[in-house]
Order: C-alpha cells, then sequence, then structure tokens
C-alpha cells in the first residue's frame, strides 16, 4: 500500500512537472508580453516582453520596478491608478497606453491586467502587454487616404465647374479687348485674375497628398499649395 501510494505521489508530480513545463512552452512562444507581476514588482516575464522593450537578459526584468518601462513617474502614476481603479471594480484592466523601450523609444501598447485578488488587487497580477503602434500608424495611413480621396473628390468637381464659366470669361475678355467700354488696363485685370483661377483649379487637380493650414476663426483649410506637386 505505501509503495503505490509513493507512486501515485510520484507520477501526480510528474504530471505536474509535465503541464507546468508545457504551460511555459506555451507562455514563452506567445507572440504577445506576458509577465508576473507584484506590487508593481516584476516576478517573470516571457521571451517576447525581451524582444518587445530591447532586453537581453530576464534579469533586467526580474524584481525590477514596473517604472522602467514608463516614460516619466506622471504616466507611471497615471497608469498605476487605472490599473488599481479597473482592479478594483472590476478584476481586470484593459486599456491603451505609451511604454518605452531600453532605447528610450515610445511605442503604443494595449494592456490586459487581471488578479486574483480583491482587498489587495496589486498584490499579484498577471500582465500581457501587445504592441499596436503599427496598427496605430495603418490606422493613421487609411485615415489619411480617405481624407485625401474625399479632398480630390471635391478638387475635380470644382474644376470641372469652374473651368466652363473660366473659358467663357476669358473669351469674352478676348472680344472685348479693343473696345472702349472697358480699358485696356481693366481688361489686363480680368485676364490676369481669370489666369490667377486657371491656376488654382491645375493645382486642385494635381493634389497628391493632404496638407492643411491654419485659417482665422481657428479652422483648417486644405492647402492647395503645398498639397499638389506642381511647382511651376
Amino acid at each position: 500500500m505505501k509503495k503505490d501510494k509513493k507512486k501515485n505521489v510520484k507520477a501526480m508530480d510528474e504530471n505536474l512537472t509535465n503541464q507546468q513545463k508545457i504551460l511555459e512552452k506555451i507562455l514563452e512562444s506567445s507572440p504577445v508580453g506576458i509577465c508576473l507581476v507584484e506590487n508593481r514588482v516584476f516576478k517573470w516575464v516571457n521571451n517576447e516582453m525581451l524582444k518587445m522593450f530591447g532586453y537581453e537578459k530576464k534579469e533586467d526584468f526580474e524584481n525590477a520596478d514596473a517604472h522602467m518601462i514608463y516614460n516619466s513617474y506622471e504616466d507611471y502614476e497615471t497608469a498605476g491608478q487605472i490599473i488599481f481603479h479597473d482592479l478594483k471594480e472590476m478584476g481586470k484592466s484593459d486599456f491603451d497606453f505609451d511604454l518605452k523601450r531600453k532605447d528610450g523609444t515610445i511605442f503604443k501598447a494595449h494592456i490586459i491586467i487581471t488578479s486574483p485578488g480583491i482587498e489587495n488587487s496589486i498584490k499579484s497580477t498577471i500582465v500581457i502587454i501587445t504592441d499596436i503602434s503599427q496598427r496605430e500608424v495603418a490606422q493613421k495611413a487609411k485615415l489619411e487616404k480617405e481624407k485625401l480621396q474625399g479632398v480630390l473628390e471635391m478638387a475635380g468637381a470644382v474644376c470641372h465647374e469652374i473651368n466652363q464659366p473660366l473659358q467663357t470669361i476669358m473669351g469674352y475678355s478676348t472680344l472685348y479687348q479693343d473696345n472702349d467700354i472697358i480699358s485696356s488696363r481693366e481688361m489686363n485685370h480680368i485676364k490676369t485674375q481669370a489666369k490667377r483661377i486657371g491656376e488654382i483649379t491645375k493645382r486642385l487637380s494635381n493634389i497628391t497628398h493632404y496638407k492643411t493650414i491654419n485659417y482665422p476663426g481657428d479652422t483648417k483649410i486644405v492647402d492647395i499649395w503645398g498639397s499638389s506637386d506642381d511647382n511651376s
């Protein structure tokens, strides 16, 4: 009986050890940063955490204050307030925040923190960190593309609507250039302004990127001169 009991205990221990190894392999192969944090001190991190933050050894994290991944003490305090409030109210904190790599560069991260504790929610927490900086860049690029498409469509409509009356003005200015009703100086002024309108429509038709400038009244308008590749 004692031998059987010892065998069972040994088998259970081996099974537990194998499960722990499997779990560790899963955590280490994860494409996101995973770490165990106790009272805002790192106790364990996976390999992705090292890659994400630019460190070489796990010892750089272990027993280090979480302040090391924040850009400033103010950021550290702000994140702490968010985490403490969320864990106390919901048992989970889920938010985006700017974090700092070893070389000082800042990146946008998505942070998920869970805690089994209620009274002391930050005593022991599992933290999952995902680098979403590229996603944010892609979203900004998509937004800029959508803005540019809107500008191009509006520019095309404006050019189409203006060109016809502009051609009429130019035609009549030629007919009346030798007429005594309008002086040659006034006629030249009309032609100059008509040509200016033509240059503006040309610029509109050559817009290649989205750029704005400040305009009186705390508003912004499209910079047709800076957004066009036509430098003539």
